[in-house]
């Protein structure tokens, strides 16, 4: 819709008038194109078209003169589809351009309106200035349906005595009130801004999209890994926050990287708000170049180490089809990744990047941002712990505003590094379970205003097999029980999380040694044991593992119970084993304190 055709509409807005039946309308010229937008409007797919805004355009047409149209046949029909495609979608709750067009060729409206073979979906631009002209446009007609009855209690009230004007300024008071209740309903609100209530309208608005919200997986990004949904509670969801804690150097740039990658190939169904637009994940990438990033997404897409083991033409190639980087219908998300220097910019340039990519045909369906330490407030302050505070207070708004999911991460302390670093010294296992809330380096405001917080760490087993420590610290919504796991990388590339989206799952609740370990022990010598810390701290059943041990595997017939049972009401202290000793046949105790 050009400049030109909206001044034109606004400047044909004419003072209400009467008809016969003394009730008031509005004298405003609509013309084709705008009548044409509208009937586009009310059959529109556009999610930001809400309930509210389509009882907004039925008020509009009804308080529209039949008159003023009489002669024009082109016009009066226009306005007849407009109420019976409004009444389909408020009345009938029909959603679906045909089954709409179905209702209203079951009127008296002959010829198609809108020819939905040639139909072209409204984009969220022109769908939110008809939603600001409509509202707007009711603001008015507010005005011109009140000012009689104020300027007559204001008449009143000049011309009675003292005595008199209490009642009349209770009178006032219930003018003001009932116009301002009008001015309530007539505003256009977004989905940030509404607010429960049980007016028509908002009511059903805010039903509805709590409910798809809880029973349509596919509001959320699911990734490639179960274990990492469950925890998430099915994925990330639209209009929350996350962020990753881990140590300087140890692969959180690599994991949101894995992230965005299997975002994108794992929801390959999604559809983007504005009908117009393609969808689109970004990383705002503060920390590696481009360059460093693409190097880092070929080991993840392609599961291999390096690039360069490979000519350019093999590395596009495996990019393409190994990876599955392209753009089709059938997988329609795109990759943006953007390079700034830290601290060159503030939280608003999310906008102005998200802005930007809208202009381009783009509609962006989930942010990343490494990390959040190199990105500023727009608040600028000098303290650390609340600027750190403020970015994650404002990447929740920014997340509410736009309603998608933003994802950061951030550094994990001193004491989480010592306590990592001591814990691998002595060849321990599950160390993410070792840190808290307390091991956030930044501000402890930023896991207060985020919607979820993970804690993770690289891990390994006595194998050498690499896995990555996940331990969820806090979830603001309802989801999944699990709390702690460890998800594998790829054997091909030290930075590839293993997929296992529809198969069998590949996360492990723990990394220390299993039962079948530990039936095995008593036929190791002391120096085939790989990870005997690993035996010497796992939870077990006390009394099953010392029989075990004093008796032979082969006098157990379930070692796994050793294992499975539940812990005892007091915690066991780690069994202290002296390797020289450690053979068929000697007995070992653990004392409970």
């Amino acid at each position: 819709m050009d400049y030109d055709r909206r001044s034109r509409y606004m400047n044909q807005m004419q003072p209400l008038s009467n008809n016969s039946n003394g009730k008031n309308y509005i004298d405003i010229g609509i013309d084709i194109p705008m009548l044409d937008t509208l009937c586009k409007m009310v059959v529109s797919q556009n999610k930001k078209i809400r309930r509210t805004q389509l009882m907004n355009i039925a008020k509009l047409v009804e308080l529209i003169n039949p008159e003023k149209y009489i002669n024009d046949p082109e016009k009066t029909k226009m306005i007849k589809f407009i109420r019976r495609a409004v009444e389909a979608r408020l009345a009938l709750n029909i959603d679906d351009p045909y089954l709409i067009l179905k209702h209203v060729d079951g009127g008296i409206i002959t010829d198609n309106v809108i020819d939905l073979d040639h139909y072209t979906e409204l984009n969220s631009s022109d769908a939110d200035f008809i939603n600001g002209m409509v509202s707007e446009t009711l603001q008015y007609a507010t005005v011109y349906q009140t000012v009689d009855r104020m300027m007559d209690i204001c008449s009143r009230f000049k011309t009675q005595d003292y005595g008199s004007k209490g009642e009349i300024v209770k009178e006032f008071q219930d003018a003001i009130n009932d116009t301002q209740n009008q001015f309530r309903r007539n505003r256009n609100e977004n989905h940030t801004e509404m607010t429960f209530s049980l007016q028509e309208g908002q009511f059903e608005d805010c039903v509805i999209e709590t409910y798809n919200r809880a029973a349509n997986p596919r509001k959320k990004l699911s990734t490639g890994m179960q274990g990492m949904n469950e925890m998430l509670g099915g994925g990330f969801e639209s209009g929350r926050t996350y962020i990753y804690f881990g140590l300087p150097g140890e692969g959180k740039s690599s994991v949101i990287l894995n992230l965005m990658y299997q975002i994108k190939k794992y929801n390959r169904d999604y559809q983007c708000k504005d009908p117009t637009k393609k969808p689109c994940v970004v990383l705002l990438t503060m920390e590696n170049s481009v360059e460093e990033t693409i190097e880092r997404l070929f080991g993840v897409a392609a599961d291999r180490e390096k690039m360069t083991e490979f000519d350019v033409d093999s590395v596009i190639k495996m990019l393409r089809e190994v990876g599955e980087l392209s753009i089709s219908d059938d997988n329609p998300i795109d990759l943006y990744i953007k390079y700034k220097p830290t601290n060159s910019v503030d939280t608003s340039y999310l906008y102005t990047l998200s802005d930007d990519l809208e202009d381009q045909g783009y509609e962006v369906i989930c942010m990343f941002q490494d990390y959040i330490g190199r990105i500023r407030s727009t608040q600028y302050l000098s303290d650390t712990r609340l600027e750190y505070g403020a970015v994650s207070d404002e990447f929740k708004v920014f997340a509410q505003l736009k309603d998608i999911p933003v994802i950061s991460v951030s550094q994990l302390n001193r004491d989480a590094s010592k306590r990592i670093d001591e814990g691998r010294h002595s060849s321990k296992n599950d160390l993410v379970r070792a840190l808290g809330r307390s091991n956030i380096s930044e501000s402890m405001l930023v896991l207060n205003n985020i919607d979820a917080g993970f804690m993770i760490t690289p891990e390994y087993t006595g194998l050498g097999e690499k896995y990555l420590g996940v331990q969820r610290v806090k979830i603001r919504y309802n989801a999944g029980n699990l709390e702690c796991m460890y998800l594998p990388f790829s054997p091909n590339s030290g930075i590839k999380l293993l997929e296992d989206f529809g198969k069998e799952p590949l996360w492990k609740s723990t990394l220390r040694a299993n039962a079948s370990m530990i039936g095995n022990v008593n036929n190791m010598g002391r120096n085939e044991i790989e990870d005997l810390d690993t035996i010497q701290t796992s939870t077990m059943n006390t009394s099953i593992f010392s029989t075990a041990i004093n008796n032979g595997s082969n006098d157990i017939g379930d070692l796994d119970a050793a294992f499975k049972l539940p812990a005892p009401s007091k915690p066991i202290c780690p069994m202290i084993f002296d390797p020289m000793v450690f053979d068929k046949g000697t007995k070992y105790y653990i004392d409970e304190y």
